[in-house]
């Protein structure tokens, strides 16, 4: 079972979402809270060890941005998928950059709910088309954020270990698919975190997009 965390300040959609969780096989809703600040009293009091965090974007004394900055340093250990009515491709890719390693909408389907916190737990990472949209899209229309030195200063298995990140290749398979150990994986790993700055596999990801080491196709 993956243990959850809900926070939303409105109560009839945090029930329901709830309810909803609860008929998935492997999830159990741990923690219910009303906004940031309450999430993050009951986590430090908790006695399960929550995997995953929903949280709403718009709540009061503690927003979803703020929560989730407060929950990697810390949770590093719990994953942030972001449920929000805010679709704009600054916004998601903002919320990114920040750390989510997840953005759906709040009309987003109860199957993609279920797939996003499986994806998460087990690759660190859900895009959907329309965030991935939104990536392209943030490229295409401002300048890159990233600098493109940084890209540069990466070697060759790096890159290499990066495009199979994008592709949802776990380390294993990554050792597996370059002759490789597990160990050397998450030692490159760790070092492309290091020199992109980048806040975990999702940032990666989005850095790849952005510096044009990878094109993540839609459709």
């Amino acid at each position: 079972m993956i243990p959850i965390a809900v926070a939303d300040d409105q109560s009839l959609f945090r029930k329901g979402l709830i309810s909803l969780l609860n008929t998935f096989s492997n999830v159990c809703v741990a923690i219910e809270a009303e906004d940031g600040e309450d999430l993050l009293n009951q986590l430090a009091s908790a006695d399960t060890v929550i995997q995953v965090a929903l949280l709403d974007i718009n709540m009061p004394r503690l927003n979803g941005i703020e929560t989730m900055k407060q929950i990697r340093l810390k949770y590093p250990g719990i994953k942030n998928i972001i449920l929000t009515v805010h679709e704009e491709d600054k916004y998601i890719n903002k919320l990114i950059e920040e750390g989510a390693n997840a953005y759906l909408a709040k009309n987003a389907q109860p199957a993609e709910l279920e797939k996003a916190i499986n994806t998460v737990i087990t690759h660190d990472y859900y895009f959907n088309e329309n965030t991935i949209r939104a990536m392209h899209n943030h490229v295409q229309g401002k300048r890159l954020k990233f600098s493109i030195n940084i890209a540069d200063e990466l070697t060759a298995r790096e890159k290499e270990i990066l495009r199979l990140i994008c592709r949802e290749y776990t380390s294993p398979e990554i050792a597996a698919e370059l002759f490789i150990s597990e160990r050397t994986v998450d030692g490159h790993r760790n070092n492309l975190l290091l020199k992109t700055g980048c806040r975990n596999t999702a940032g990666l990801v989005l850095f790849a997009i952005k510096n044009g080491i990878v094109d993540m196709h839609l459709g």
